[in-house]
């Protein structure tokens, strides 16, 4: 974890620009006090961008001591975004497409840039700043922000991040679980959309989605604790950062079908060695171990929608046999994929008679309907 002192560095940084606030007068934003959310109180809105800056879509959810944004979209300008905000709070940002870049409001060089498929958890202090993404790309980007209490309760008070953090805080200045970002893996993503397409609601969806935030918490800092970070002396140029995610593009374009190494690394303009390597560094894995814990996660969420077969589902993940598919799925998850359409019914079933159960209760007197 960083300590104080330590300076953020990451390859490719942007070099340091003078950016004026009249820049950034008609293009600004403001955190929403999500402090304030009520226990069973949940507010979602859908967002539309189509203005001189960006154009494009997002979704924001807020719960208590949670807020949720994310944005798919395409920056038409190069001005960055003036962000207020009313108080510290800790960010679990994960960038799937395109650069953020994240500024003080009163100084030129970033603090922070993610690339595609980074995240990282940092506590962002009281203080306005600026956040800038590549103009003309497509944007993709999920913020989790907490609140400062929800993030302390979840760790130790001997726990080397809850100092570090506190400092920020008093200090007023960010603070990092990681002084490299990290890559998103499959889980991640597969969580992360799970929350956004959570189909529960009022203190339901609260439940679900805070258990989902922890969760998230819990996969960030099992990955810094036991995976290594890259190495800070790699000389790993930008054109074979772009390689690797058209190596990882063209993987899952081809999942039923998946290349060999040779095959792959000629289609993207390497070789196996490099592709092995790099890969690795990109994303954290090996290109396979990326493959198959995608396809792990993938067949999770297919298994779970109505009339779908164990079979098809093996057959879309690339399995030639649904039996190797059985395996893999039961080492990798503990349990069988039948187990989840059993789990399924069994819930339908239960909710069906609560439902039942609330007609009796109302037409017998026991409780009044409310409209």
């Amino acid at each position: 974890m960083t300590v104080k002192g330590e300076k953020m560095m990451y390859h490719g940084e942007i070099p340091a620009t003078t950016i004026s606030i009249e820049e950034t007068k008609a293009n600004h934003w403001h955190y929403p006090d999500f402090s304030a959310i009520k226990k069973d109180e949940v507010i979602e809105n859908d967002i539309g961008y189509d203005d001189e800056f960006r154009i494009g879509f997002g979704k924001e959810l807020l719960l208590e001591d949670i807020y949720v944004w994310y944005g798919r979209f395409r920056s038409l300008s190069k001005k960055p975004v003036l962000v207020n905000s009313s108080g510290s709070h800790v960010q679990m940002n994960f960038s799937l497409q395109n650069s953020t870049v994240y500024l003080n409001e009163t100084q030129s060089r970033p603090f922070v840039r993610f690339k595609p498929h980074q995240h990282n958890l940092l506590l962002l202090p009281k203080k306005n700043m600026l956040v800038q993404w590549q103009p003309k790309e497509e944007t993709e980007v999920f913020a989790i922000n907490i609140t400062t209490d929800f993030f302390f309760k979840t760790l130790p008070e001997e726990h080397p991040l809850y100092r570090h953090f506190q400092n920020g805080i008093s200090e007023i200045l960010p603070a990092f679980l990681s002084q490299r970002n990290l890559p998103v893996t499959p889980k991640m993503i597969s969580t992360l959309f799970e929350i956004l397409h959570c189909t529960y609601s009022g203190y339901h969806k609260s439940l679900f989605v805070k258990a989902k935030v922890i969760e998230l918490l819990a996969l960030q800092f099992d990955q810094y604790e036991q995976l290594p970070l890259p190495d800070f002396d790699s000389a790993l140029k930008q054109e074979d950062i772009e390689k690797m995610h058209l190596a990882r593009k063209v993987l899952l374009e081809n999942i039923e079908t998946p290349l060999s190494l040779k095959d792959l690394a000629h289609q993207i303009g390497t070789n196996e060695f490099n592709l092995k390597k790099y890969f690795k560094e990109v994303f954290g894995t090996t290109v396979f171990g990326y493959l198959h814990d995608f396809r792990m996660e993938r067949s999770k969420v297919l298994l779970c929608e109505e009339e779908t077969k164990i079979s098809e589902v093996a057959q879309q993940m690339g399995y030639k046999h649904a039996t190797h598919f059985t395996a893999a799925f039961k080492k990798h998850f503990g349990y069988l994929p039948n187990k989840i359409r059993i789990l399924l019914i069994h819930l339908l079933q239960f909710a069906e008679y609560l439902i039942e159960c609330g007609m009796e209760m109302i037409e017998s007197g026991v409780v009044t309907e409310v409209v």
